[in-house]
Order: C-alpha cells, then structure tokens, then sequence
C-alpha cells in the first residue's frame, strides 16, 4: 500500500510545484547572522516567520532580499545543513526571484522539491548582503554606479577620489572578478549626493570601507564625474582531480571559492560547454561519480546556456550526491620532437641539417601524464609511419644512414588508452534518450606534435679543419700579446709594488725607534 501511495504522492508534489501562491508574504528577516545584513532568510507568511528554502534560493533571491532591507548588493550565499521538518517548529516556503523585484513579496512561492517533501527535509542558507558598497543600474552585480553608504546613506563617489587599487577593493568585496572597465558611461548619475570621503587604498583589503579614508569639509565634485565600474563575472571553471587540465571534476568559483558542481542535472551537453569553455576540444563524456565522503559535501548547481556554449552559470548551492566530471577530446598533451647527430647537426632556415651517410636519431616525449602508450613516428616518404613502445614517456627513433630520402618533415604521435574511474558516463550518441553508461569510461586517445623538418645535406672537412686551425690560432696571438705587454711594461708592476711594500714598512721601524 506504501508503495502505491508515494507515486501518488510524488506526482502531486510535482503538480503543486508549478502552482503560485495566492498568500501574501509581508516583510523579510535575516538571522542568526553578525547583523541586519546576513543571516538566514525568513519571511513574515500569514503573521508567522517562516524558514525560506534553499531549493530555489540564489543570488537573485539574495538581490531582492539585500535590496529590501537597504544592505546594498548580494555578496554570498552559502549553504546550511539539512534540517529535517520534525526537528524544527518553524514553517518554511520556496521562493524564486527573478533579481529585478523590489521587495520579496513580489516574488513567485513555490511548492517543496518533492523528494526533499518525501524524506521530510528542509534546505537552508544564509545570504550575506555588503551593507557598505553597491553597483546601481548596472547590468548585473557586477557592473554599475558606484555607491557607498556613510551614516546610514547612500552616496556617490567622485572618480577624482578613486583609482585601480580601489576598483580592485570593490570588485573583490562584491565577490566579482578583475575590474575590466573604470569609468562606463552606460550607468547614468543617481539620486544620491556625492561623499567627501576619498578612498586609498593599497590592494590588500578585502572591503573598501577599510581603506584609509581622509575626510574633507566639502565635496567639488562636477556632475558626471560619479565612479562607474564593470567587473569581471565570477563564472571561472575548472577541471580538478584528473591528470590533466582537460578532464577531472568541474568546479566553479562561487560566492569566492572554487565549489565542486554537482550532478543532478548534469549531462553531455553541459560537458561539451565547459570543454569549449576551457579550450579543451570537443567532450567525449560527461561523467557522474559518488564523492566518496563520509561527511556531507556542498556543492554548486549549473546551468549552460544552449543558445551561448561557452556561458554557464551557478543557479543554487545543493548538498552533493554525485560530482559532475568530463572527459574532453584535448586530454593528452602535445608530444615534442627532437634530432641529434654524433656529429654536432647545423641549422639551417629549413630546419636542422644532418650529413649525408651519417646516422641520426629522432626523439619523440611527452609530459608524464600517464604510463605507457606508443609513439608513431609520421616519415616523410610514402606516408609511412615508424612505432615504438613508450619508455618513461619517451621514444627514439635511429636511421644509421641518412640520404635524400630521409629529407623532409617528420611528426610524433603520441597514443595511450586511459580508463577514467566512475560510476556512470553518457556520450554524445546517448544524449538523445537520456541513457546513461555503467562506468569505468575508457577511451585510446591521441595526440601529434607539431610538425619537424629535416635536411639532407653532404658531410664537408672544411669547418671542422678552420675550427681545428683558428682557434688555436688565436689563442697563440693572444697569449704573444699577453706576453710582449707583460715583458715590455713589467718592471712597472714590479717598481710600484716594491714602494708599496717599503712604505708599509717606515711606520713600524719609526715606532721601533720611539720605543727605544
């Protein structure tokens, strides 16, 4: 009967997820934080302070909520642990923002995630708002006019008062990247009158409001010279725990650290966003795995953008089941190739010489990513290719002979079957019906050097004998030099140093002669 009832119960959820609430919410709270500013959101819901979700809870909800109780612009966001409904008297409610309301209550209420409805748990977080420094009328968080508040005010800054190093300080203390534009004229003037305090800083601050800050008696400020500022989005992507930079565990830097991205929704699609993202080719597969903790890990959930396939974007932090990984097509890196000769090679503009009749060996290697492997060396005739096993990543290649045939351009390809461990992978050719592969993933990866050019050309005696005579040649005219100057101008030395040794000698017999 059990097991009838919760389909039934998980479909209804389902429903009454998509379905607005008609109740009024009245006001908005954060608590248990280190003020007014940050904590964790509750809202006044039919007279009683409820708990806010964090199922839906983000940095446009953090927006809304910072906004309506004058603490600037949202800076964090941050995840709290799991608190079961039967530990707690306090009502909760699901809340999504678009980040354009103006208070909270002009926010859409949604129903619970319907599993967490199922296992009765409630997700919840603390938003931290900078209740010191905000960018207005931007295009986001990161872009705007500045404003800082001063006693309980908001006002303009001057640009004459600001420099880098302060952008640098804002950028930071909004949790945003680099400071890329100083002074955009796309932000327009404000309402609020301009402070008379001139920032400056040294970089080092984490807030501006730390910086030293000399007051004036008044402001001179012009109209339109108020400090305009767009920084960088904090949307970076990584790959960790993997043998190269293309493949391993996704991690975005989130609300100021590096978060890994979890699973729930993760596909090959995304993966092959974060892959052209990295510049890392193509993806061969994304991947789910277990983390393998005992303790509960907080991860990050992603949206990619399909229309723009190098944009993705945090949507909300989330406890991890499962950690997002990808495999992409750039994996290996890119083997070198080298040439030597027992007779020192020459070089010309075509490339390195070797003599005609003469051996030479060719040297293919990479990076130690993995072991093993094989390398194939590409010859310049009749498309042919040479292989050899890898040998602590490298492989050499002899021709005991050269002659014309060996002229032209040479390449290393590199090959190594990796297994990648996981739990469960998903290829292109399985995105279509949402199918999932058992793991490990496996694939015979390849990599090819940039191309080598090599010449043929005869052996001649005559730079080796010019070299055998010349140099001792000039070495004997420099040492007669050497020589005649010393034998000429000698005795010079030789008088000087004798007065030098006779003078230090007169003080100490003047004493001798004082004692006595």
């Amino acid at each position: 009967m059990m097991e009838l009832q919760r389909p039934a119960a998980l479909l209804t959820a389902v429903i009454l997820m998509v379905v607005c609430s008609t109740a009024e919410m009245a006001g908005v709270r954060l608590v248990d934080g280190d003020g007014h500013c940050s904590g964790m959101p509750q809202v006044l819901y039919e007279g009683n302070w409820s708990i806010v979700d964090s199922v839906l809870f983000d940095y446009r909800n953090a927006m809304v909520v910072c906004r309506e109780l004058n603490c600037g612009n949202a800076v964090n966001v941050t995840f709290r642990e799991n608190v079961r409904k039967e530990d707690t008297n306090d009502a909760f409610l699901s809340i999504a923002c678009e980040g354009k309301e103006s208070a909270f209550s002009q926010c859409k209420q949604r129903d619970q995630d319907p599993l967490d409805r199922i296992n009765n748990i409630i997700h919840s977080t603390d938003a931290i708002c900078s209740d010191s420094v905000r960018l207005m009328d931007g295009a986001g968080l990161c872009s705007g006019r500045l404003e800082v508040k001063s006693h309980q005010s908001w006002t303009s800054v001057c640009e004459a008062d600001f420099d880098q190093k302060d952008a640098e300080v804002v950028c930071r203390e909004l949790s945003c990247g680099t400071p890329q534009i100083l002074q955009e004229p796309l932000f327009g003037e404000g309402e609020h009158p301009f402070g008379t305090k001139e920032f400056q800083c040294n970089d080092t601050e984490n807030r501006l409001l730390t910086c030293s800050t000399p007051d004036r008696e008044e402001q001179n400020c012009a109209p339109g010279k108020a400090v305009r500022l767009t920084c960088s989005e904090p949307d970076g992507m990584r790959l960790v725990e993997g043998n190269s930079r293309c493949a391993g565990t996704v991690e975005m830097f989130y609300n100021g650290q590096w978060r890994k991205v979890v699973a729930d929704v993760w596909n090959i699609e995304m993966a092959a966003s974060v892959c052209k993202k990295l510049d890392c080719g193509s993806a061969l597969a994304a991947t789910k795995t277990k983390t393998g903790r005992d303790e509960p890990e907080v991860g990050v959930l992603i949206s990619c953008s399909r229309t723009n396939a190098i944009k993705c974007h945090p949507i909300r932090i989330r406890q991890i089941d499962r950690l997002a990984g990808v495999i992409c097509s750039e994996f290996l890196a890119q083997p070198t190739i080298s040439v030597s000769t027992p007779i020192r090679v020459s070089r010309s503009l075509q490339g390195p010489e070797v003599f005609r009749g003469y051996s030479f060996t060719i040297t293919c290697s990479t990076q130690p990513q993995y072991p093993g492997g094989s390398f194939h060396l590409r010859l310049p005739w009749n498309n042919r290719s040479d292989s050899q096993a890898a040998v602590s990543h490298s492989a050499s290649f002899l021709f005991p002979t050269a002659n014309d045939s060996h002229q032209g351009n040479y390449s290393c390809v590199y090959e190594n079957q990796v297994i990648f461990q996981n739990d469960v992978f998903q290829k292109e050719n399985q995105s279509r019906f949402h199918r999932w592969s058992p793991g490990p993933f496996n694939y015979n990866f390849s990599s090819e050097s940039e191309p080598h050019s090599l010449i043929v050309t005869d052996f001649s005696w005559t730079p080796f004998i010019t070299r055998m005579l010349l140099v001792p040649f000039l070495m004997l005219i420099t040492c007669s030099f050497i020589f005649l100057i010393f034998n000429k101008c000698g005795h010079f030395f030789i008088r000087g140093a004798g007065q030098e040794r006779a003078a230090a000698a007169v003080p100490k017999e003047s004493i001798q002669l004082i004692s006595l």
